[in-house]
């Protein structure tokens, strides 16, 4: 779909702390998308999907004078791929946008069925017979849906790839599990980055968890290879912090640790894991013993630590800092007390 011309002096910088237009839009998106959705009154299904017209009535987009033009170029550009967008022409938004009403998948046919979820106050969002259930099906359907000549904002659904912390998006109806039946299709490498400063908390509760989102997130790449190989020719040349490498889904490109997972072990043993659409890696852990759980009781689910393969210091040089199961190295106080960076876009 072009996009109009009128939208390229809205990308400049605007008045969010510096931030450009493109971020500014891009943040609001995630954060309605991924978080805010039941809080705000936002109509979603359990894929995620929420009309376009919903998401542009809502009060932070309104107030930025967002436009349709806008929510296309940033599903177009971002660089990690953290929107899908639908057309169905027949997509019409019902009555009001204001009653909080998402749709659940009473059945695993049920999402294929929109007589069985669609009532006459309930949004365009039930309106999902094909919705896509592979994550290559997926991306083609966003790319179909910006390449379609279609300027009424009702024909179109939008959501968020991954990242959810809304407990009524039901990741199976959208994420392609990953299985030992089929390793044809299972990533060569399976990495979570984080910073100095968590290392250690992780270390201390036996291993990753969720931290208020749906799930653990994980990225492809690098390899464990690469990381190593530019770590031994950065210290040939005398140099300390190797650089990142491009733009990486699933891991912030500044991650300082990364920790590199033995999936097939993992699956053996149970845990879940799921490929999004942008090639994102979820997992939401397994239950630890009940001798491990919360002060309150409650269940928690780890990737855990006999799952970790190597842990390697990526930016102060420092190598390996764990290995088939023993800590080879701690990480030097100066580095944990500093506290993880900011994120940027």
């Amino acid at each position: 779909m072009a996009h109009p011309k009128d939208t390229k002096d809205k990308r400049g910088r605007g008045h969010g702390q510096g931030q450009s237009r493109d971020v500014q839009v891009s943040k609001a998106l995630s954060l309605l998308l991924r978080h805010a959705a039941e809080k705000e009154g936002l109509k979603m299904n359990a894929q995620g999907y929420a009309s376009v017209p919903d998401v542009l009535n809502w009060r932070k987009l309104r107030s930025l004078k967002v436009t349709f033009p806008e929510i296309l170029h940033a599903v177009d550009s971002s660089d990690k791929k953290r929107f899908a967008l639908l057309h169905i022409p027949s997509a019409q938004p019902t009555k009001s946008t204001t009653q909080a009403t998402t749709i659940p998948v009473t059945s695993p046919d049920a999402e294929h069925d929109a007589s069985t979820i669609v009532g006459e106050d309930q949004p365009a969002t039930s309106v999902l017979e094909s919705a896509p259930a592979t994550s290559e099906a997926q991306q083609t359907a966003t790319d179909q849906a910006l390449s379609v000549k279609d300027t009424d904002p009702a024909n179109f659904l939008i959501r968020a790839t991954q990242g959810h912390s809304i407990k009524t998006v039901d990741a199976a109806s959208f994420l392609e599990p990953l299985s030992l039946s089929d390793e044809s299709k299972l990533p060569d490498t399976v990495v979570h980055g984080t910073f100095h400063a968590t290392w250690p908390a992780i270390l201390q509760s036996g291993g990753l968890r969720c931290m208020g989102r749906n799930h653990i997130h994980f990225a492809t790449g690098p390899s464990l290879e690469s990381v190593l190989a530019v770590q031994t020719d950065d210290a040939a040349q005398g140099k300390s912090k190797p650089g990142d490498s491009g733009v990486i889904s699933g891991m912030r490109r500044d991650a300082q640790v990364l920790i590199y997972i033995d999936l097939r072990k993992a699956l053996a043993a149970g845990v879940p894991f799921w490929r999004s659409e942008n090639g994102v890696i979820l997992s939401e852990g397994i239950p630890v013993a009940k001798s491990e759980q919360g002060e309150k009781g409650e269940e928690q689910k780890f990737v855990s630590l006999e799952f970790f393969d190597v842990v390697v210091e990526r930016k102060a040089g420092l190598g390996k800092l764990w290995e088939n199961g023993e800590v080879l190295q701690e990480l030097p106080e100066n580095l944990t007390k500093k506290g993880n960076p900011k994120a940027r876009r």
